[in-house]
């Protein structure tokens, strides 16, 4: 009974040895494919941090060269909002710009210019445009304020507006370009 049951002992540590090799060979495999992975996204890694120092020196480049500028107000933001067409031609609008004083002295209170530009979807050059004069207070050094001014405009809906904001002697200007919304239909109760 033993002879009968030898060849199945035998064949089982085999099976047992072969087996115990194949795990041990699927885990060498995962693991060199593993170091393959981390080794790709580590060098993915040192790539973006090359490109972002690269980047980071280049803006420190940039705000030397813009530091070099004429102190004074800049815009530091510009948000153009249509609220709505109260009219069948006449935008209401709000408008916020953040200016800030670059310069370590005073600055008395000023003036500004917004000028609009409008044209028809698709149209090559501006067909009409508008002006307002803004008045700005006197800034302390290094202030930062934001400035909310609300007004209306003749303006056709869907139309392009370029928004061009000047302060007077001062080196800021903004600009920037939007799409009017469609008029909102209102219904009438009968």
């Amino acid at each position: 009974m033993s002879k009968k049951y030898y060849w199945l002992k035998i064949s089982g540590m085999l099976l047992a040895v072969v087996l115990f090799f194949l795990i041990v060979n699927s885990f060498y495999r995962e693991n060199s494919h593993l170091l393959a992975e981390r080794n790709a996204w580590q060098e993915k890694a040192k790539n973006l941090e090359e490109s972002n120092q690269q980047l980071q020196n280049e803006n420190k480049e940039l705000q030397q060269v813009l530091d070099q500028g004429r102190p004074g107000l800049i815009i530091k933001a510009l948000n153009f909002e249509p609220v709505g067409f109260n009219a069948p031609n006449r935008l209401s609008y709000r408008l916020l710009i953040t200016v800030a004083n670059r310069t370590s002295q005073n600055i008395p209170a000023a003036s500004g210019e917004l000028l609009f530009a409008l044209r028809h979807p698709g149209a090559d050059a501006f067909q009409r445009t508008s002006w307002r004069r803004i008045a700005l207070s006197a800034f302390q050094p290094e202030e930062v304020k934001t400035l909310s001014l609300e007004g209306e405009l003749v303006a056709y809906p869907r139309e392009e507006l370029l928004l061009v904001v000047s302060l007077d002697q001062q080196p800021g200007v903004a600009k920037i370009q939007v799409q009017l919304p469609e008029a909102k239909k209102t219904e009438v109760p009968e």
